[in-house]
């Protein structure tokens, strides 16, 4: 099971407005609007506990090699020295460290390290208490260490890095004051130096938790503002490929999606079609119940004819005025004809009333249709293009409201 914390849902825009509240503040706090703290603790998760577990893992050996200074100034603790450091509170460390590659919420591998700082503070102290060496109450002064690499090297959170201190200043004071035969001086000198460690790791941890964090805003704010412009950019180009009435493609994108199928089909061996298409009388449409009624008619087309196409296989464009294309890839002619035949039956049944000079009292459509096999015998696109426009101008000649099939494009 994977307890890595999922990626929050970002609105880039109303975090990006986050971001910049945090930054024009004047203090560093040590906390984010829930929005942003989510953002940064799933952001940073795993590169900290992938630090932590390797500065963690150097403390541990670090902690380990006092058994060389107790075998030469506390002999007689030595076998104790070895078992506690490295049968008790190597391997509980070492379980926490391995446990942290879960990545779990800050607040618990903080809880988790405040723990074994304090426990390695305990195992120090107990063999402190144990010695009986004249010279053994000198080592209470380096327990100062444990904080240090607590607050700093594994930089705990700065609430936890003070329960640390706090912890570790407590239990040294009490075997401190329950070892015998240690003077005033011995007792409370130790506790004084770990807790001017404290504050001073403490002032450290919050600076640099403070610095870490505003880091990452003005990181985040720059991350936030690429997405947004490579939003926009995605919208202009969308927009440069849409027709902005019918929002169907337009003719950059008809003839950019024509070059490529045609480039395909030459690889492939495959037939493609194309359909050319022309709302019949649309001047006297226009001219008779105004601009924007032709408007509306020609979006009421265009939902037409899209609602005939096969998704990504064609692409029905807006070529410009009342002129329509649908560019029909892996179709032969006879799919091709089925395609203009459902557009056809589509248009009727829109059943938009027109008062044309034919009788017909409806709007219709007149469709060319050509179909191509690319070969490398110097065909082109354009020959396509070229055959359904001719076809497009027989369906008119002959009548409009009908399909007419041009000769074999290529």
């Amino acid at each position: 099971m994977n307890d890595t914390p999922e990626q929050p849902q970002e609105n880039p825009t109303a975090l990006l407005d986050l971001v910049g509240r945090h930054l024009v503040r004047k203090s560093r706090p040590l906390s984010f609007d829930p929005v942003v703290e989510a953002v940064f603790q799933t952001d940073t998760a795993t590169e900290r506990n992938r630090q932590t577990i390797v500065a963690g893992l150097f403390a541990l050996v670090f902690f380990n090699g006092f058994i060389i200074i107790d075998a030469i100034t506390r002999p007689e603790i030595l076998g104790m020295s070895v078992l506690v450091r490295l049968c008790i509170v190597t391997p509980l460390c070492l379980a926490a460290l391995f446990w942290l590659r879960r990545a779990p919420p800050q607040w618990i591998r903080d809880s988790v390290l405040t723990c074994c700082a304090i426990l390695i503070a305990v195992g120090s102290n107990y063999l402190l208490h144990i010695a009986t060496s004249t010279e053994a109450h000198y080592s209470a002064f380096s327990f100062g260490l444990i904080v240090i690499g607590a607050n700093i090297v594994l930089h705990i959170g700065f609430n936890a890095a003070l329960a640390t201190t706090i912890g570790c200043c407590v239990v040294t004071a009490f075997f401190l004051h329950a070892t015998p035969d240690l003077n005033w001086s011995e007792r409370n000198l130790p506790v004084y130096y770990m807790a001017a460690m404290g504050v001073i790791t403490l002032v450290a941890n919050y600076r640099l938790e403070g610095n870490l964090r505003h880091a990452y805003l003005l990181m985040l704010r720059e991350r936030l503002n690429a997405q947004e412009v490579r939003r926009i950019n995605e919208q202009l180009n969308a927009y440069s490929y849409t027709d902005a009435l019918t929002g169907i493609a337009n003719r950059r994108r008809f003839e950019q999606f024509l070059q490529v199928a045609w480039t395909e089909a030459l690889v492939s061996g495959e037939t493609m079609s194309l359909l050319v298409i022309d709302v019949d009388f649309f001047k006297r449409y226009n001219d008779s119940f105004g601009h924007p009624a032709g408007d509306a008619c020609l979006q009421q087309v265009a939902r037409a004819i899209e609602g005939q196409t096969r998704g990504d296989n064609d692409l029905p464009a807006r070529l410009g005025g009342e002129e329509f294309a649908v560019l029909l890839r892996h179709t032969e002619t006879i799919q091709a004809t089925s395609a203009a035949s459902r557009i056809h039956r589509a248009m009727s049944q829109l059943g938009l009333s027109h008062g044309r000079p034919d009788g017909n009292g409806h709007v219709t459509v007149s469709i060319g249709l050509a179909s191509a096999t690319p070969r490398h015998d110097g065909s082109s696109a354009g020959e396509l293009v070229e055959a359904a426009d001719k076809a497009l101008y027989q369906a008119k000649r002959r009548g409009r409201n009908r399909t007419i099939l041009a000769d074999r494009a290529a």
